[in-house]
């Protein structure tokens, strides 16, 4: 009996092992294997980017920003972060070399969907004079086209395609000989002879983004449109409703937010859920009219999940007590360029146990040193991490995930930084 139970022991003990090695290859590259869910969070310095390798090896890229020093001065007092990992290539070249990297071995190079949230430089591209045009093209390089020019896009979604009149006519809008939103509509023109078909994210919908190799085999694994414009899932089926309509955002002389225009996404695998929202606002009181935030109805659909990114990259006019308090992340990721990212009482209202209890672990792509300098030991404190690339790793049926800190060097991203495992619940 006792050399059976000894045998007994052994078994269980080489079963742990075994998983605690597996645990530890899931963690030491970042090769994408077959039913991970690898969701990069890319620092350039100079907007946001985030890239998904789904289970299947689909993939996906949701913004793509880019700026220059112009910002800087237009900025000022603030201060915005120096281009990442060098200013030897533009941001929308650094984000392609960084989806090289990390694509699915064995796969086509291709995006399968780019995502824009909304019409914003630092999620977008911006030109400048030195901004170059696409060899035979008629656009020019900058964020998302640099991207989509260096890497093949299938479909593009954004807030607004193809009518482009929410909350007004943005071709009049946002016209101009720099303008960014008519570079994009070239760029579409041009890249839909290659192949690229183009849609305004259908809110609700969980048929718009799919899995485009082996559906069958991930059953579990869903991307839905949660925000458009003034549209909102309700959170039951693919019902929506319309919390605002187009004219009571405009104000007297017809002009308007962008930010709470934006489109907003929820990812599901099995038990894991992820929340990204652009520059959606949540701020109330001081006058605003109801409408600005956007947080409060988006939260009530979502409910809880593992992991969000920050509305408006932590901006104080966002992340609401409603959306914390239903969303109840146990990892926060914040992407980050400029020295008041984050607002000190977004802080405060992530770090405390009154809006929700339990893990609250908290990344940074890039936290500037005067933002430490001001704010204090006790902001730093908060987190796991504040500078890098930062990797959301869901371990295949969605149970387990990690997180992946790493940063480019010598132009090779290499993981610095392990945290994890969470269980989803």
């Amino acid at each position: 009996m006792k050399l059976f139970q000894h045998l007994l022991s052994c078994f269980f003990l080489l079963i742990v092992s075994a998983g605690a090695a597996l645990a530890q290859s899931d963690t030491t590259s970042l090769i994408w294997k077959e039913g991970y869910l690898d969701i990069h969070h890319i620092n350039t310095g100079r907007g946001v980017s985030t890239f998904f390798a789904l289970p299947d090896g689909t993939t996906m890229l949701v913004d793509a920003g880019d700026m220059d020093d112009s910002v800087s001065v237009k900025s000022l007092p603030l201060t915005v972060t120096p281009p990442y990992p060098d200013n030897s290539k533009t941001a929308g070249q650094w984000i392609a070399d960084y989806i090289r990297q990390v694509t699915p071995q064995n796969k086509k190079i291709v995006l399968d969907y780019a995502v824009i949230t909304h019409f914003h430089s630092d999620h977008f591209g911006l030109i400048t004079p030195r901004t170059k045009t696409a060899p035979g093209g008629n656009y020019k390089l900058t964020g998302m086209t640099e991207v989509g020019t260096l890497i093949p896009i299938k479909k593009i979604i954004d807030r607004n395609y193809p009518g482009y009149n929410f909350p007004t006519d943005l071709r009049e809008a946002y016209k101009g000989e720099s303008s960014i939103f008519l570079n994009l509509q070239q760029f579409i023109n041009d890249q839909q002879k290659n192949g690229l078909t183009a849609e305004g994210l259908k809110v609700g919908s969980v048929s718009q983004i799919v899995l485009k190799n082996n559906t069958g085999k991930y059953s579990d694994f869903k991307v839905r449109g949660v925000k458009t414009n003034g549209t909102i899932w309700t959170g039951i089926s693919d019902n929506t409703f319309e919390y605002f309509p187009a004219d009571s955002v405009l104000d007297a002389k017809g002009k308007f937010n962008e930010n709470p225009l934006s489109l907003a996404i929820k990812l599901s695998y099995g038990k894991f859920d992820y929340f990204t929202g652009g520059d959606n606002t949540g701020l109330q009181g001081f006058g605003l009219p109801t409408w600005f935030d956007t947080e409060t109805p988006m939260a009530k659909a979502v409910g809880k999940v593992e992991v969000t990114t920050l509305n408006h990259h932590g901006n104080r006019d966002a992340t609401n007590e409603n959306f914390l308090g239903s969303l109840q992340p146990k990892a926060v990721i914040e992407q980050t360029w400029c020295s008041d990212h984050p607002g000190q009482e977004v802080m405060h209202r992530l770090l405390s146990n009154h809006i929700y209890k339990g893990e609250k672990n908290i990344f940074a792509t890039n936290i500037q040193e005067v933002t430490k300098a001001t704010l204090g030991f006790w902001f730093t404190r908060g987190y796991k991490s504040m500078f890098g690339h930062v990797i959301v790793r869901v371990l295949p049926g969605g149970n387990q995930f990690y997180i992946l800190i790493a940063e480019t060097v010598n132009s090779k991203v290499t993981i610095k930084g392990v945290f994890g495992p969470f269980a989803s619940e």
